[in-house]
């Protein structure tokens, strides 16, 4: 039995100083112990060797010698064993070695990563490889390739992809090239599922363990040619059916001038702006098997242990219409309990390693199918739209990224992995209005990786990350079960999407996950509900509005493009129903008309198809405002009896006082750009004005202006979904929440 020695702990960041702990996971395995990262440093500042990257290299000795032969004892045997790995032919990771750290116990780690200072990539010719130590027996030796991700607009430190395993006790790294490319800072960062904190390991510390060589793993082939597959397209073809793309020209107005100035509430933290977030970072979803139609469960950061003190990188959100299929690196021995762990040691070496702020992937799915949260914001964005992620330099505006667990080069992923990558693909893109998974639709780099930034190609609606990137993700065999991927995301929009422009009276297909609610409503600002009823017709969203013009606002439910209602708040299922819009369009409640009755509009892109009737058939009004991605709201924030628009752009409010085009009316910084943003007379002032939600805490304004709130409230969970409304017609507005 091994006897674990304690690591020397020459450095401690202010990571562990600062007590960032994760939350506890409701899915992770909790009684795994929090630790923190191992940094094993391979070269210094100036790009000089380190003691510990040279320690495994095999060399002769001029004296201590026995028999002669010129090779010191206790190397002898290692010699002879690398020479027959290198009689293989190819590259040989210990024989071909520039720098060779010996086999070294560490401290149980699931995910690594090498990151260096300097160029995005490892220069021509170098390359650096990894095997590790799991349940006893060695790894093959993994090549680790650059990562090729990363937010676009540079920030962050650079690295290779993430390497994942199941559970690795021990270490080898190899740096195979030419000495003079050697890059400044290199080190190798080994992460636990539970990281807290990091500590630079002392060379005096460490010990060696046996390991006899082993295989380089099956090398994938070389990324396909930039051109092979993928098309520029000319001005005059157009690469979505006009009828069911979102449509994505962009108002001008209102102009993005504003700064943000102000936080809600005393005692608040972080700073205005968003670019910093606070421990109360709310959920972002409280049931996601259910919330938007997903077609599988989807595990919630907040179940997988995601830990708000290491997000820094405030979502935003773009139009998108494409999905980038990746694969992670790794020796694919986890287990169905290490998952969540992994995923959040791949957020910690994405969000703090990486410096990104956030992981990369919008959603991750392992090899048992299970589907995890992955970037802050994904599993709320509207239908249309993404947050934007870090999977794909370049290629992150636009996309939605998936990853699979674990390395597909020579070994297949799962079928259930790739259904459910194919399903969760299929949901996005019927929200977003795509018909065809085997299609391709145009889309623009944002930054240079594999095409110019600004330049536009032909690109299939499922790609893999070497379609985008010079890179082999997600791996040959991966790559080889695109089509069974396209396979299943064609099924699930053919089950979910649902039918009809705004002015079609034809049915509707449900959405995936439609339920009934449970819903407590609160005619005060006391922390418990005095209304509870169940909706009981089943559906995936609840509204809320005054359907028949008596002063008290009672609750409506959608399913795709079928609403119902009831004019009372009790128990039952809905009275009437009918149908509007399309089941990817995101559904607005106002009175537009001021006639004191509620009624429906939906959004695509930045065009609103507003309806004065709560009937089906054509649009009474279009307009458009603001851009695609932009969050909107709507109020009567003058207080005339008619609800308009807002968008909303980090924490900065852009309000409009008629529903037209054109500048904004009125624009204001309220709270931080992570906040959730609620509209409500929360006065009886007959003017609507702003609250923000922070977990279960809420920050409420009485006046279109920045500054503190007027009133901080909490009530439910932090998980539960809004509403806001009237009650009991008293003319204030208070809250609601539905489980």
């Amino acid at each position: 039995m091994r006897v674990r020695r304690l690591l020397g702990l020459s450095a401690v960041v202010p990571l562990l100083a600062a007590g960032l702990m994760p939350a506890t996971s409701a899915v992770a395995d909790t009684a795994e112990a929090a630790a923190p990262v191992q940094l094993l440093e391979l070269t210094t500042s100036t790009g000089e060797a380190t003691e510990v990257a040279e320690a495994g290299l095999v060399e002769t000795a001029s004296a201590g010698t026995s028999g002669g032969t010129g090779v010191a004892p206790e190397l002898a045997s290692r010699l002879a064993a690398v020479a027959r790995a290198a009689a293989a032919g190819g590259v040989d990771p210990e024989a071909d070695a520039l720098l060779l750290t010996e086999p070294l116990e560490v401290a149980d780690f699931l995910v690594a990563g090498f990151t260096w200072t300097g160029a995005d990539d490892l220069p021509d010719g170098l390359d650096v490889y990894l095997r590790v130590r799991e349940d006893g027996v060695w790894s093959d030796w993994y090549l680790n390739e650059a990562s090729g991700a990363g937010r676009d607009d540079g920030t962050g430190v650079v690295g290779t992809e993430e390497f994942i395993t199941g559970g690795a006790d021990a270490v080898q790294a190899s740096v195979v090239g030419d000495a003079a490319q050697l890059p400044a800072g290199l080190q190798l960062a080994l992460i636990p599922g539970r990281p807290v904190g990091e500590e630079v390991l002392d060379p005096a510390d460490l010990e060696t363990a046996d390991a006899e060589p082993t295989a380089l793993a099956t090398p994938a082939e070389a990324p396909q040619d930039p051109t092979s597959g993928l098309t520029t397209p000319s001005p005059d073809v157009a690469t979505q059916n006009a009828d069911e793309a979102a449509p994505q020209g962009e108002e001008p107005e209102p102009a993005d001038t504003q700064t943000a100035t102000a936080e809600p509430g005393a005692g608040s933290s972080g700073t205005s702006g968003g670019t910093s977030v606070s421990p109360g970072l709310p959920a972002v979803l409280a049931a996601a098997t259910t919330a938007g139609g997903l077609p599988v469960p989807v595990i919630t950061r907040s179940e997988w242990g995601a830990s708000s003190s290491y997000m820094s990188w405030s979502p935003e959100y773009a139009a998108a219409k494409h999905v980038i299929v990746h694969h992670t690196a790794g020796t694919n021995n986890y287990t169905s309990s290490q998952s969540a762990s992994i995923v959040n040691g791949i957020y910690y070496y994405h969000a703090v390693t990486l410096g990104w702020g956030d992981i990369g992937y919008n959603f991750l799915v392992d090899k048992y199918g299970q589907v995890f949260e992955g970037r802050y914001g994904s599993t709320g964005a509207a239908a249309g739209k993404m947050v934007v992620g870090g999977h794909a330099y370049g290629a992150n505006t636009g996309t939605m990224g998936i990853s699979m667990m674990g390395t597909y080069t020579s070994v297949s992923p799962s079928s259930t992995q790739l259904t459910n990558v194919g399903k969760m693909a299929g949901w996005f893109l019927g929200r977003a209005g795509i018909t065809s998974a085997t299609g391709s639709a145009s889309f623009t780099f944002k930054s240079t990786e594999k095409y110019a930034a600004g330049q536009t190609v032909s690109l299939p609606a499922i790609s893999g990350h070497r379609d985008v990137g010079y890179t082999a993700c997600p791996g040959d065999a991966g790559y080889s079960k695109l089509g069974q991927i396209r396979s299943a995301a064609q099924n699930q929009i053919n089950t979910s999407k649902g039918s009809g422009n705004p002015g079609s009276s034809t049915s509707t297909t449900s959405s995936s996950g439609a339920r009934s609610h449970q819903i407590y409503l609160n005619d005060s600002w006391s922390a418990t509900a005095n209304t509870v009823f169940t909706y009981t017709t089943p559906a995936t969203s609840v509204l809320a509005g005054d359907w028949n013009g008596d002063g008290v606002d009672s609750t409506g439910v959608r399913n795709g493009s079928s609403y119902g209602f009831r004019n009372t708040n009790t128990s039952g299922a809905s009275l009437r129903t009918f149908t509007y819009g399309k089941s990817t369009d995101q559904v607005l409640v106002g009175d537009w008309d001021g006639n004191g009755t509620d009624t429906l509009a939906v959004r695509r892109g930045n065009t609103y198809f507003i309806k004065n009737s709560m009937y089906s058939g054509s649009a009474d009004k279009v307009v458009t405002y603001g851009n695609a991605s932009d969050e909107v709201v709507v109020g009567d924030w003058d207080g005339n009896g008619t609800d308009t628009l807002a968008v909303r752009r980090g924490n900065t409010y852009y309000i409009k006082n008629s529903i037209t085009s054109g500048s904004a009316d009125k624009v204001v910084a309220y709270g931080k750009s992570t906040d959730t943003v609620l509209v409500g007379d929360w006065n009886a002032s007959g003017k609507d004005t702003l609250a923000v939600r922070r977990g279960n805490t809420y920050y409420i304004k009485n006046s279109i202006t920045s500054g503190s709130a007027d009133r901080v409230q909490a009530y439910g969970k932090a998980n539960d979904e809004l509403i806001v409304g009237d009650w009991d017609g008293d003319g204030s507005d208070t809250l609601g929440v539905t489980r």
